[in-house]
């Protein structure tokens, strides 16, 4: 590994401009200690780094013209609050032609649009829950109950939580109807995979590569508890959901899905044109059949983070993670 010293410019997106009195704040906040981990494991290993948020397009510009980057450090998971811009910032480094982290504009749109997305996977074959859109609230479904229903758009689990899945179509009508007024966008409807879930992180090159498996160990729940895991259970430390939801990785599991799950992911992360790294979100059933949720971009890469621990697991120390997505984009 080269030890020329780097100007990096770590951008990432302002958590103030989500709103503090919103518990969806709370993801928000995370990207900013996501950035100061960055901004010390860079510092470690020689470079010259500099934290920016993205609040301001004329102020950040005179931010970048000023530092002169060799390479942005892309963490924008938005802009001013709404996440939807997040392509928009991958390509606003694009236009600049500076080297950025992370996935480009158009697989981070495909991502988010998790309606587009599935007709993508379904296009080429890879099996994904059957879904429904709804714009209004419905008078019935196509689908079976049990249903999880969930904004179209959004991303860290954004929106999904224990009464996201749902039995009934009046319970359906409440939760779309929810969703619709805090949301303003269309709300996906997808048949609920009774089973465990599984997460499979990839780290880019050619060929790409993917990390040992994680399962979310759902063992500590009830009878009565939907095994799904919303936001409460990724991001409220204090909530009993959060510590009932551990991460078991590598998981447990047989060859032969460990097999369909790696080659799916793989799969998932070349059609989507991923770069550097990314993860995939599975459900599983009793039978072993694998549903892809979707394809997370720019994934949260805190050394507490699923996918740091994926790393770890397979043999890979942070700063050596680090170094290959500077090398992968700077040549360096």
């Amino acid at each position: 590994m080269s030890k020329k010293k780097l100007r990096i410019l770590i951008a990432y997106n302002d958590p103030a401009d989500a709103g503090a009195n919103d518990l969806d704040y709370i993801s928000e906040v995370a990207v900013k200690k996501e950035a100061d981990i960055v901004y010390d494991t860079l510092m470690k290993m020689g470079h010259s780094p500099a934290l920016m948020t993205v609040s301001g397009i004329e102020e950040n510009m005179a931010e970048i013209n000023d530092f002169s980057p060799d390479m942005i450090f892309n963490l924008c998971e938005g802009f001013r609050g709404q996440s939807r811009h997040e392509m928009h910032i991958a390509g606003l480094w694009e236009i600049l032609g500076i080297p950025y982290s992370g996935n480009s504009p158009i697989t981070l749109g495909i991502s988010q649009n998790k309606v587009l997305a599935k007709n993508i996977f379904r296009a080429n074959g890879i099996p994904t829950p059957d879904f429904e859109v709804f714009e209004k609230v419905p008078d019935r479904t196509s689908l079976s109950f049990p249903v999880i229903a969930k904004p179209s758009s959004e991303d860290a689990s954004l929106g999904i939580s224990q009464n996201s899945m749902v039995e009934d179509i009046e319970g359906l009508r409440a939760a779309v109807s929810s969703l619709l007024e805090k949301y303003r966008e269309p709300v996906l409807v997808e048949k609920f995979i009774d089973g465990r879930e599984f997460n499979v992180s990839i780290i880019g090159g050619n060929p790409a590569k993917a990390l040992q498996i994680s399962e979310i160990d759902f063992s500590g729940f009830d009878g009565d508890t939907p095994k799904i895991t919303g936001y409460e259970s990724k991001w409220l430390e204090d909530h009993p959901l959060y510590r009932k939801t551990p991460s078991v990785c590598p998981a447990r599991i047989g060859t032969a899905l460990k097999k369909k799950l790696v080659s799916t992911a793989l799969e998932v992360y070349g059609v989507l044109m991923g770069k550097d790294y990314g993860r995939v979100d599975f459900r599983v059933d009793a039978k072993e059949n694998i549903y892809v949720l979707e394809f997370n971009p720019n994934p949260d890469i805190s050394p507490d983070a699923g996918f740091s621990k994926s790393l770890l697991a397979s043999g890979l120390d942070y700063e050596t993670f680090i170094g290959k997505i500077i090398k992968d984009n700077t040549g360096i």
